[in-house]
């Protein structure tokens, strides 16, 4: 980013904790098994926007919320939800002085999850409120001291970049009597098969359990996938579509039919 930003920055039992020039904004990076060692930082007790990250089924997945009280009792209830317990690091944004307000806090998460969206994450949580644009510079230095310390989960790869990570795989199918087709994109963060893909309804009940569960849960009609879903690896993002045992590094290939195991230098 051509931005920059002053913080102080503090590690402490592998907490990350940063806070802008002002001394008002707080961002915290907090692995899930270090939380146990954040009762006792004050800003946690107050409101603002969390994100928890981590992995499911080999799909990257961001959640995205909200604590308008404690942030860090919200945090707690998270890890005893058996229904969020794919996160494996939590990133908070809060104030100092416990400046943000509940319409604040709404607003902040909203355009959180509307940048991960477009930056290509996979987040889980979409609310409605007032837009107060007045909060936008709050968002923006979130990004960049997030950027700053690693966690690069806003930025999405350059475009020149992206025409090029596109991936066809092409293959006849017996049983259905015709060649299906589908798309894939390598991402930063994984291999994204595209919507629009041609998917094979009937599989042989013997692939792996992410790709199960993603065939389970995607949305699919006649056929035709209707939102991305990733993989952290290209072969199950084939099996996804074929239904079948497949080799990711071959049966994916670019429009001039370069393999994915060539472009990568797989022997």
């Amino acid at each position: 980013m051509a931005n920059s930003i002053d913080m102080n920055v503090t590690v402490r039992d592998g907490i990350t904790a940063c806070t802008n020039k002002n001394g008002v904004e707080i961002i915290c990076k907090i692995p899930r098994n270090s939380l146990a060692a954040c009762g006792d930082i004050a800003e946690l007790k107050h409101g603002g926007i969390y994100l928890l990250v981590g992995e499911r089924d080999g799909r990257q997945m961001i959640y995205v919320g909200h604590s308008v009280g404690g942030l860090f009792d919200k945090l707690r209830e998270h890890d005893r939800d058996t229904d969020k317990n794919f996160w494996t690091k939590a990133i908070v944004f809060t104030t100092a002085d416990n400046s943000f307000g509940a319409r604040e806090i709404i607003w902040l998460e909203d355009k959180f999850f509307d940048d991960l969206k477009s930056a290509g994450n996979f987040a889980v949580k979409i609310s409605d409120d007032e837009s107060l644009d007045k909060f936008e510079a709050h968002a923006e230095r979130a990004r960049l001291v997030l950027s700053a310390i690693g966690c690069k989960i806003f930025e999405p790869l350059p475009a020149a970049q992206n025409d090029k990570e596109i991936f066809y795989l092409s293959r006849t199918i017996k049983k259905l009597g015709r060649k299906v087709n589908a798309k894939m994109k390598r991402t930063s963060t994984g291999y994204r098969v595209l919507a629009g893909s041609e998917i094979v309804l009937v599989d042989d009940g013997n692939r792996p359990l992410n790709v199960m569960n993603a065939r389970r849960d995607a949305k699919i009609i006649d056929g035709k996938l209707l939102e991305d879903v990733e993989f952290s690896k290209p072969s199950p993002a084939a099996e996804f579509v074929l239904g079948m045992s497949a080799n990711g590094y071959q049966d994916w290939k670019t429009r001039d039919g370069v393999t994915l195991c060539d472009i990568l230098g797989r022997g």
